[in-house]
Order: structure tokens, then C-alpha cells, then sequence
């Protein structure tokens, strides 16, 4: 926006404290860089669109961002307005006069806060499972409805809960029994309050909370990397299971049999929502191991995350939770895995004892002999004196 200079006043300086010593008479100043320049200008408008210019350049002002300044003499400076006054007077017609104190804008030289992406996708896991849970809640169809069809929807409460006993077995089989017992207890105490008088919400909720304490149940009170990427395998189980053809509606059915095949659908699609909020919410707090595993995660999760999306409108708030859940996911995992080290193959000659084969590839490394307790687990090895002459390592 031009306007006419009336005065320019600049401002400048050195920072730092002045030393004046007992007995001296020689003082020192510590130099600590200059001050910011200021510039103090005495600007006016004149013509017949002074005060339309006028509010145009105060509402740039009161914007407050950085901008490109052109001084008298055509000194060009980036700076920020700090102060200004606008004065208008009665007696000067077609004239406006302002008084503006520019700083230059200078650098942030101090790097910006960052996301802390494992806390983000917590929040966004437990703010979709809260959302999943309700919107479940209004889409099944209980309330007023035939004994039959809440027979079958409770029904299909114990199939789930019967398939996560069994998920649990097939990706614990060598965990400590505890876990094990304690996601028992919990899938028993979740079939033990079905019934065909639960009502949607109760039901809805219900299984929420069966989900999110199985899991914890199964990654323990303190979960190393093993123990949640089990507990995560052991979900992925569950998510499979409710995509299986008896969850699927009828072809032809009476109304009662409709009823009852849309009760399983939308109960299914809650569960699978369900289980991909717990999901995220462990991979919020797993550490990889390799850049390959998150990879892996990530891609398992990405495509879930589009059949789900791509199903359809969903209930209310399911979808969009879905997708704000999806982009903090995949987020949060491509950084956690960014910095992780790749799988990549080898070839020895002739087997090699564990703690051979890491001096060999990660010479000089502080722990070799946890680097060759992991390749002998990623081998597959019988004994650590014999480890296989092709196999895959980190990459460091």
C-alpha cells in the first residue's frame, strides 16, 4: 500500500551489560549482539481515498505478519509492525496521519515444536473407540424389536467372545499364562452379561470395553515390544474373524431374518472398527524393531483402514472418526519407523557361531552379544555356534 513519508526516525544498538569495576577506570562492555532494528515512521495519506487507503493499510497492520517494507531511498526490509496511531482531524480534510513502529522480523533460529505423534495417535484412538462405541450403539436394532433378534445378536456377543479366546491361544501360545487368564476372565465376564434385555448402548459399550481390556490384558502390565506386537497379532485375529462369511447378511430372508442379518453386519463393522482403534492404540507405544516392520504395519493398516472407509456412509461420526483415526495411523507409524534400521540379506560361506557373525557386521557396537542373541532369533537357529550361512540382519 504506498503512502507519503512525513519523518523517519531508526533506532539502534548494541545489547549487553556495561562492567564497571571498584578501583577501575577503564570499564568493559560485554558485547551480546546488536538490537533488533527499529524503524519509526510518521506516515500520512492525502487525495480524495485517504481514509479508504488508510483503513486498508490498518487492517494489514492488524494482521500481524511479516512483510516487505520499502524505506525512503529504497532501503527494502522485512519487518513487523509493533505499534501504530492513527490520527484524523476535522480540520485537514482528505488527510490522514499515522504513526507506525516497525521491527524487523528477523529468524527463528530456534527450531518449532513438534508433534509428538505417539500421543497424537493415542488421543486419536481412544477419541475413535469412544466415537465407534457410540455410533454402534444407535445402529443396532434391539430396542422394541423380537425376542429372536436379540437372541441372535447376543449370540453373535459369544461368538466374538468365544474367537478372541481362541485368537489369544494362537498368538500367545508361548506367553506367560497370566495374560492369558486375565483375557479369559474378561471375554467370561462379557458372555456371562449377555442377554436379551441389554440394550443397544450397554451392548455397544460393552464391547468396547471387552476390546480395549483384552488387549491390555494380553501386551501385560509392562509391555516389552514382543508382548504388544502379540497382543496386536492376536486383534488382527479378531478383525479377520468378523469379516468371515457367517457374519455376512442373508441373500433372501423373511423380515425377522432381515433384522437379524443387519444386527450382525452392523455389529461386525462396529467390532472391526473397534478392533483398528485398539490396534492404533498399541502401535501408539511399540517400539520397532526394523523400518520393515512398520512397513508392514502400516501397509496391513492401510488397507483395512480403506475397506472400512470404502464400505460405505457408515453410522453417524463412525466415518469420520474412522478417517481422522486412518490419518494419525499411518502418520504416526511412518515416523516411529523412519529412523529404524532395514532388513537386508547376508551370505557366509559356511555357518558361524552368533557372536562371529555380529563382530562381522556390526563391528564395533557396544552390545554385540544382545546384536547376537537377535540374529540368532531372526535366523531360526538351533544353537548360537551354528547359525545358517544365508539369512537376513540389520542393516545397523
Amino acid at each position: 500500500i504506498p503512502f507519503k513519508v512525513a519523518g523517519d526516525q531508526r533506532r539502534g544498538g548494541q545489547r549487553g551489560p556495561l562492567h564497571e569495576y571498584p578501583d577501575r577506570d577503564q570499564p568493559y562492555f560485554e558485547g551480546l549482539g546488536r538490537n533488533g532494528k527499529r524503524f519509526e515512521l510518521k506516515i500520512y495519506f492525502v487525495g480524495a481515498e485517504a481514509d479508504l487507503q488508510a483503513e486498508r493499510f490498518e487492517v494489514l497492520l492488524w494482521k500481524g505478519e511479516a512483510g516487505p517494507l520499502v524505506l525512503p531511498g529504497f532501503v527494502r526490509v522485512t519487518v513487523v509492525a509493533q505499534t501504530w496511531t492513527i490520527d484524523r482531524s476535522a480540520g485537514k480534510a482528505n488527510w490522514v496521519e499515522a504513526h507506525v513502529s516497525f521491527v524487523e522480523a528477523g529468524h527463528n533460529h530456534w527450531p518449532a515444536a513438534q508433534t509428538s505423534w505417539p500421543h497424537r495417535l493415542r488421543d486419536a484412538a481412544l477419541a475413535a473407540r469412544t466415537a465407534f462405541a457410540a455410533a454402534l450403539g444407535k445402529q443396532l436394532q434391539i430396542d422394541g424389536r423380537s425376542q429372536e433378534a436379540s437372541e441372535d445378536l447376543a449370540a453373535g456377543g459369544m461368538t466374538l467372545a468365544q474367537g478372541m479366546n481362541t485368537s489369544a491361544l494362537l498368538a500367545f501360545g508361548a506367553a506367560p499364562s497370566i495374560g492369558l487368564v486375565a483375557a479369559a476372565t474378561l471375554t467370561f465376564e462379557f458372555a456371562a452379561g449377555l442377554g436379551v434385555s441389554m440394550a443397544a448402548p450397554a451392548l455397544a459399550v460393552a464391547t468396547q470395553r471387552l476390546l480395549a481390556g483384552w488387549s491390555d490384558a494380553l501386551a501385560g502390565p509392562q509391555p516389552d515390544r514382543r508382548a504388544r506386537a502379540r497382543a496386536i497379532d492376536a486383534l488382527w485375529q479378531v478383525y479377520e474373524a468378523s469379516q468371515a462369511p457367517a457374519w455376512s447378511p442373508l441373500d433372501e430372508a423373511t423380515p425377522l431374518e432381515i433384522d437379524m442379518a443387519d444386527n450382525r453386519a452392523a455389529y461386525a463393522g462396529g467390532v472391526r472398527r473397534l478392533v483398528l482403534a485398539e490396534i492404533a492404540r498399541q502401535a501408539a507405544s511399540l517400539d520397532f524393531a526394523t523400518y520393515d516392520d512398520a512397513v508392514h504395519l502400516r501397509e496391513r493398516l492401510a488397507a483395512a483402514f480403506d475397506v472400512e472407509v470404502d464400505a460405505g456412509p457408515g453410522p453417524d461420526g463412525a466415518r469420520g472418526a474412522l478417517q481422522d483415526l486412518r490419518a494419525a495411523t499411518l502418520q504416526a507409524i511412518s515416523t516411529a519407523g523412519a529412523d529404524k534400521a532395514r532388513l537386508v540379506s547376508y551370505t557366509v560361506p559356511h555357518p558361524r557361531p552368533a557372536l562371529a557373525l555380529a563382530q562381522l557386521f556390526y563391528a564395533g557396537a557396544a552390545d554385540l552379544p544382545a546384536r547376537a542373541a537377535e540374529l540368532r532369533e531372526r535366523t531360526g537357529a538351533v544353537h548360537p555356534a551354528f547359525l545358517p550361512p544365508e539369512g537376513e540382519r540389520l542393516s545397523r
